[in-house]
């Protein structure tokens, strides 16, 4: 009798096992943090209910996955970013603080965009009455291309100042645009790959001559 208990727990348990594997093996993210782990990636999950679209659906789950990478890029770069550089209140290049955010938070979305070309999607399916899709972005490729935008940046900032310097009316504005899109692609960098800012000399010094140019 007790044999038979035994053997009954012994079913039911593997039973329940085999429910959870199986449970497990449905879920279409499982493995997604093994394969692309997060020091080497970020990762974005879109889902959408379905419509009877397939194409529409797919497509819209993918932006949206993509949308995940940008936001976890840009919630940092709130929080670490544009809070210090416009709160400090050390900038001359800006009216007020709010000129100051206004205008970084559309550098960042206009740098974000860019920074999201390099990514891909690497999963798609469905889940019961969802569609859903994987986005990741690997973070050494992201930070080596915004390192040579970061250089083109501050070169191009350079070079209008000089034209500023001899009298071209519209290169300050030029230059200040410029500046700002090297200090985000800084910043974008650094939080990317979890590495050293530029020599904060190098900005500080065009800062100045910018400020000289008002």
């Amino acid at each position: 009798m007790m044999n038979i208990k035994i053997l009954i727990a012994c079913f039911a348990l593997l039973f329940l096992i085999s429910l959870t594997a199986a449970g497990y093996a449905e879920s279409p993210y499982d493995g997604i943090n093994k394969e692309y782990p997060k020091n080497v990636y970020i990762v974005g999950l879109g889902e959408v209910n379905k419509t009877g679209k397939p194409m529409n659906d797919n497509r819209r789950a993918e932006v949206l996955a993509r949308l995940e990478i940008a936001k976890q890029i840009k919630v940092r770069l709130k929080e670490e970013t544009i809070d210090i550089m416009c709160e400090t209140g050390k900038s001359n290049l800006f009216k007020d603080k709010q000129e100051c955010r206004n205008e970084f938070v559309m550098m960042v979305e206009v740098t974000v965009d860019e920074v999201l070309k390099g990514s891909s999607i690497v999963e798609r399916g469905e889940k019961g009455d969802l569609v859903f899709a994987v986005a990741v972005l690997m973070r050494a490729e992201a930070a080596r291309d915004l390192e040579k935008n970061t250089n083109d940046a501050l070169n191009k900032t350079k070079e209008e100042i000089e034209k500023a310097k001899k009298g071209d009316k519209d290169s300050a504005a030029k230059a200040k645009e410029e500046y700002m899109k090297a200090v985000t692609y800084d910043k974008e960098r650094t939080l990317i790959e979890d590495t050293k800012a530029h020599a904060s000399e190098t900005f500080e010094e065009l800062e100045k001559e910018l400020a000289k140019l008002k």
